[in-house]
């Protein structure tokens, strides 16, 4: 009897010790989810006066512009008539705006003293009517939800060395800036990795250098990162800037490569090559078309008031879905019906972005009837 219960008690010891080492992996390990972007019809932009009229309404015209960019994912929302139409007139469009003004360097090397007065105008517009306008001229809509792209940086001085950059290199910050502002201008979030002693052996700087492609992706696995942003950059002692990059996103892999520009425009064009290709992926038609579906979509796992009001909050604020109602209801189950553009992938890819609905079964179609099955996961 002594005997089993001293078993039983190594048992329970060996598997508390490894639930403590599953759960310390689980705090450490990061991972790579969705993230909501704020401020998606907003921009702000510098000014050379606070009370002159035109370059208010100059300001207002380039600040649509970004949010159109940064709303849609694309650069090419300006091409059709009624848009540069609007752009010519953006007043109607803007739902409040206000001036600001900020003392800054005149340069990053420049002494406190030397200060100069920075005014900018915030714009903010009407999401309904950016929305409208993008749906009238067949754009999709990037849904706020998008998933998070991993940068792996490297950049060699004119001596030859070659150091890795992360979101707190203090000696490169400016590169890191420029990368961070690129991104929030296009509304593109970015994961940084740690640069620990794990991402080194997984990935050191020379292979990083090469753009060795199964070191990148085996680096990566650890970010959980479907969308993945490699870049290297050198700059001779004449200036000359050789660069190129690499785009992991899915099977796919996208390259940019530029020599003798400007090292911003090289950073621009590769946030650019990301930020195009997840916007073609996940981007919705919000409107209803001739090849619009309706969904049949269970969900379980909905146990009380709270749960269900969440979840109808949160089918609000799927794109491409144009309504939902209640078939019925079964214990902990809810039937919904669901109308959409008919742009199934999309909508499938973007749930998969967030946690709060897990995949039971996945889609189906027969003939006209589709079906999706998922568990309420959010508390």
């Amino acid at each position: 009897m002594i005997a089993l219960m001293v078993l039983t008690m190594k048992y329970i010891q060996c598997y508390l010790s490894k639930v403590l080492i599953v759960f310390s992996l689980m705090l450490y390990l990061p991972a790579s989810f969705a993230i909501e972007i704020e401020d998606l019809y907003q921009a702000t932009i510098i000014v050379p006066s606070r009370n002159n009229e035109q370059e208010r309404r100059r300001a207002f015209s380039e600040a649509m512009r970004e949010v159109l960019t940064k709303v849609s994912g694309l650069t090419s929302t300006t091409n059709p008539a009624s848009i540069r139409r609007a752009l010519n007139n953006p007043e109607p469009y803007v739902e409040s705006w206000r001036t600001q003004a900020e003392l800054l360097p005149i340069s990053p090397d420049a002494e406190i003293s030397e200060l100069q007065e920075i005014i900018s105008i915030e714009v903010n517009f009407y999401e309904s009517e950016i929305q409208r306008l993008l749906d009238e001229n067949n754009i999709p809509i990037w849904p706020a939800n998008r998933p998070e792209t991993l940068v792996w940086m490297v950049v060699e001085d004119e001596l030859g060395e070659r150091q890795m950059l992360t979101n707190d290199s203090s000696e490169f910050g400016s590169r890191v800036n420029a990368l961070q502002n690129f991104a929030d201008v296009r509304g593109l979030p970015l994961l940084f990795p740690l640069l620990d002693l794990e991402d080194q052996l997984r990935l050191n700087v020379n292979k990083l250098w090469e753009l060795d492609e199964a070191a990148i992706l085996n680096a990566s696995q650890r970010y959980q990162a479907e969308s993945i942003l490699s870049l290297r950059v050198y700059r001779s002692l004449s200036g000359e800037v050789l660069a190129k990059s690499l785009y992991f996103f899915r099977d796919n892999i996208f390259s940019y490569e530029e020599f003798e520009l400007n090292e911003e425009d090289f950073i621009s064009g590769s946030v650019n090559l990301a930020t195009n290709e997840l916007s073609q992926y996940y981007a919705v038609l919000i409107s209803g078309t001739e090849n619009s579906v309706s969904i049949n979509m269970q969900v379980d796992g909905i146990d009380n008031p709270e749960d269900y009001a969440a979840l109808l909050n949160y089918l609000n604020t799927l794109e491409g879905v144009s309504s939902f109602q209640l078939s019925r209801a079964v214990e902990s189950s809810l039937l919904l019906q669901l109308e959409t553009g008919g742009q199934l992938r999309q909508l499938v890819e973007t749930i998969a972005l967030e946690p709060a609905l897990q995949e039971v079964v996945e889609l189906s179609r027969t003939g006209d009837n589709v079906s999706m099955h998922y568990r309420w996961v959010q508390r």
